[in-house]
């Protein structure tokens, strides 16, 4: 079922007359993908068969990669709740993603809230505070398709229960022969280094390599400040990366999975294979299991925040430039 969905969304991006139309010719295929929950049990399935799926490390978001290709990304992630289930609180600073369109959608529970705004303009170069105005401030539900275009600034609020949505990401440009270099298999794996390397070098530009630069702000009473280099959440333990993975897989009604994950532990290929044990064994008996985010996944003054302090910076932000 899965292949057959990618398939679609390959075969609509290669029809379309540029990136923009595949975006728009992608939402039914994604929002008919949503709907199957058999879509979602084989991704995760997949995913647990790679051969390291036991042992990440912890983010606040589990990401199962689909496909990727020189056209388009796509990605399930899996949103985890705050523990005491607030949802009035950013998972992220407000960013956007350059030339990079996004179009999401919820393909499982309730949902979140998500903010869009227009694109940052530099109102004070000496304090680097950015201005822009909001678009919409709307929930994301189950079934929901949401776009982000390229430069558009937006944020995602915290779920009150694990969420998952299908997230599918391309440049706005053709399809070039970067895009296919990109897609190698071994230059794929080593990404992020080849992006390091890269900006050290000054290639990045011509590998067209995407070095996330004022990307991300923090909202202050003075407008939004710039954060220069992305600043991402500490990777938490494998435990944690477990508990959360366990808890999807519940949640699913990934039965076949067990069967997988048993194989994985068999050949020695958990490293934490106590904790691993240990849940599949709540899994078999149906002991319900809990999503669980790692200290410093949350309450980071700089990447965290409240809608009231969102609200705080438009307002101060209105003195910076004049209204977009």
């Amino acid at each position: 079922m899965l292949s057959r969905f990618v398939d679609a969304l390959t075969a609509a991006f290669n029809r379309a007359p540029d990136k923009q139309a595949a975006h728009r010719a992608v939402v039914p295929i994604l929002r008919d993908m949503a709907g199957q929950q058999g879509v979602l049990a084989e991704i995760l399935e997949r995913h647990v068969e790679r051969p390291n799926a036991l042992n990440a490390r912890h983010y606040p978001v589990v990401s199962c990669d689909i496909t990727q290709n020189p056209h388009f990304g796509l990605v399930a992630n899996c949103w985890i709740p705050l523990p005491d289930g607030r949802t009035d609180l950013s998972t992220k600073a407000i960013h956007h993603h350059g030339d990079m369109l996004l179009t999401t959608v919820t393909a499982f529970c309730s949902g979140y809230e998500h903010w869009t705004f227009t694109e940052p303009r530099l109102g004070d170069p000496q304090r680097q505070l950015y201005a822009f105005n909001l678009i919409e401030r709307a929930p994301h539900p189950a079934g929901h398709v949401a776009f982000v275009d390229s430069g558009v600034a937006h944020v995602p609020f915290y779920p009150k229960d694990v969420t998952v949505t299908l997230a599918l990401w391309s440049t706005k440009y053709a399809t070039s022969w970067k895009d296919r270099l990109k897609r190698l298999p071994l230059l794929h794996s080593h990404s992020s280094t080849l992006r390091t390397v890269a900006a050290a070098l000054g290639f990045s530009r011509a590998l067209d390599l995407k070095i996330a630069r004022y990307f991300d702000f923090t909202p202050t009473a003075d407008g939004f400040q710039g954060i220069k280099d992305r600043e991402e959440f500490p990777r938490g333990p494998n435990a944690d990366y477990l508990q959360s993975l366990f808890c999807i897989i519940q949640r699913i009604g990934g039965g076949r999975m067990a069967t997988v994950i048993q194989r994985q532990l068999d050949r020695g290929a958990a490293q934490d294979a106590a904790t691993a044990r240990r849940l599949l064994d709540d899994l078999h008996a149906g002991r319900p299991i809990a999503p669980r985010l790692s200290g410093g996944h949350y309450g980071m003054g700089h990447l965290n925040f409240t809608a009231g302090q969102i609200q705080e910076a438009l307002q101060g932000a209105k003195t910076l430039v004049e209204p977009i």
